[in-house]
């Protein structure tokens, strides 16, 4: 769950339109600065007279998924849908401020919906024109971060801690919640095995969610270290990355464990093993 740095950016904006309000003439100067600050959101881009050039080069571009981003897309989906219904301005300010909910602080939810409100005809038309690229719009709302200057702030924080440039390791943006389970369960070191078949590996995942929810009942600070652990793999992910997966494992990791315990042996083996492993989309969705 550990993704973009959502929370540094907006505050970025806040600290922007701030700026704005206090002196016009001010912001006139942050519009020369080009696309870097035009396309921070609607509200931007909409002062600085960009809000096409945003859409058509910017916004559109491929985002990292996070969970902000990714059920913003999905409720911008659904509102496109409610649109082409003839659905009301209200329905889909309902829809877009939902999305805004998503932020992990009260008072950027609050700057969200407000811009919601004050630009919702130019969202409207956007998401009109964008049905089938939903984050375009999330990307306008601050939700969706580029995956071009995510990776970028990656490289450029690995080279300020190591003096060089590597290349970048996509296992560190791997769920650092369930990447610690099979540590705290199996904390003894066991000699390499060859590779699984298919069908053992999903007897594994199986055993292993077993493993687990007889370790919650049975050991009272399992969860604890667990979550613990997850928030030390979060440090790995550098600054305002690292707070962000911290924030989402503490929000998140309760609903997981409830999840995993409330597993049947045939739901668990379907979802690990089947092709239903979508369902735990919606589950997840009804939990939030």
């Amino acid at each position: 769950m550990a993704r973009p740095l959502i929370l540094g950016l907006l505050l970025s904006l806040l600290g922007l339109l701030a700026a704005a309000v206090a002196s016009p003439v001010l912001w006139q100067k942050e519009c020369s600065k080009g696309p870097e600050v035009w396309c921070q959101s609607i509200r931007t881009a909409s002062q600085c007279g960009a809000v096409k050039h945003c859409q058509q080069n910017v916004w559109n571009k491929p985002a990292v998924s996070s969970i902000p981003c990714d059920l913003c897309k999905e409720l911008v989906t659904v509102a496109g849908k409610v649109l082409k219904d003839n659905g009301t301005e209200d329905e889909i300010r309902s829809y877009l401020e939902k999305t805004c909910e998503f932020l992990p602080d009260p008072g950027l939810v609050s700057e969200c919906k407000e811009i919601v409100d004050s630009y919702l005809p130019v969202i409207m038309d956007m998401i009109k024109e964008e049905l089938d690229k939903p984050e375009v719009v999330c990307s306008a709302l601050a939700l969706c971060q580029s995956l071009q200057k995510h990776l970028a702030a990656m490289k450029l924080q690995k080279q300020l801690q190591t003096n060089k440039i590597p290349e970048l390791d996509f296992s560190e943006l791997a769920s650092p919640f369930m990447a610690n389970v099979p540590l705290l369960l199996y904390p003894q070191d066991k000699p390499k095995q060859k590779p699984k078949a298919s069908g053992d590996v999903c007897q594994d995942c199986i055993q292993l969610v077993t493993d687990v929810q007889e370790a919650v009942k049975t050991n009272s600070s399992f969860v604890k270290s667990l979550v613990a652990h997850a928030k030390e793999e979060c440090d790995r992910l550098g600054p305002g990355m690292s707070d962000m997966c911290k924030t989402y494992i503490s929000e998140y990791s309760d609903l997981a464990i409830q999840m995993m315990m409330h597993m049947k042996d045939q739901v668990g083996e379907q979802l690990a093993c089947g092709d239903s492993l979508l369902v735990v989309h919606p589950l997840l969705l009804k939990g939030l």
